[in-house]
């Protein structure tokens, strides 16, 4: 048996090696994985038309059960014309844009709730570029785990997108869910005796 030292014995373990990783390598060629087509795991869908985008797009159902259309419009032109969003259409249900929003090149319309845009702490940015817009839906059979279709209309054309219906997640830390299974407000927690 030859020493490993040798050069003989080196270059057959090269050989060897070499042989391993174009067979490896050649198992995956042509499959598709199962990871190939999946997207960012947010809840919301995207969609686009010319210049016009829609994030994020998906109804929220609120904790008094209210329905919120939640997206974030933007117009990634650089130094083009202004993109113009003229109505949102919700599958069964009606919602109010307000008119004609009109979106300046790398700037955004963000849509939420008046509780979701509080959180986000909209009224703190200053930013001349961003236009923030409560929104409510008003309909009925809204139940998490569903979608809708929703068409948006933009002077370069419609996005239709089917949008997931969520539930409302409260921050974390303000509900706790006492022994009995009653969920608690975070302030009515100093009341109750410590368990042990």
């Amino acid at each position: 048996m030859k020493h490993l030292k040798s050069p003989g014995a080196r270059g057959a373990l090269a050989l060897v090696a070499g042989s391993a990783a174009l067979a490896l390598t050649a198992c995956g060629a042509g499959q598709i994985s199962q990871t190939a087509n999946q997207v960012p795991a947010v809840n919301g869908t995207n969609g686009e038309s010319g210049d016009a985008v829609v994030r994020d797009v998906s109804l929220i159902i609120q904790e008094d059960r209210s329905v919120a259309l939640k997206f974030n419009a933007s117009n990634q032109a650089i130094d083009k014309d202004p993109v113009v969003l003229s109505s949102v259409k919700i599958e069964d249900a009606t919602f109010n844009l307000g008119g004609n929003r009109t979106i300046d090149p790398r700037c955004n319309l963000v849509a939420d709730s008046e509780q979701g845009l509080k959180d986000m702490r909209a009224q703190d940015n200053t930013s001349s570029c961003t236009e923030y817009l409560p929104t409510t839906v008003e309909g009925t059979d809204f139940y998490p785990g569903a979608s809708r279709n929703i068409t948006f209309s933009f002077d370069t054309g419609d996005i239709q997108i089917n949008a997931p219906i969520t539930s409302y997640y409260a921050p974390s830390g303000t509900l706790h869910r006492d022994q009995d299974g009653v969920t608690k407000e975070g302030s009515e927690l100093a009341d109750l005796p410590a368990s042990h």
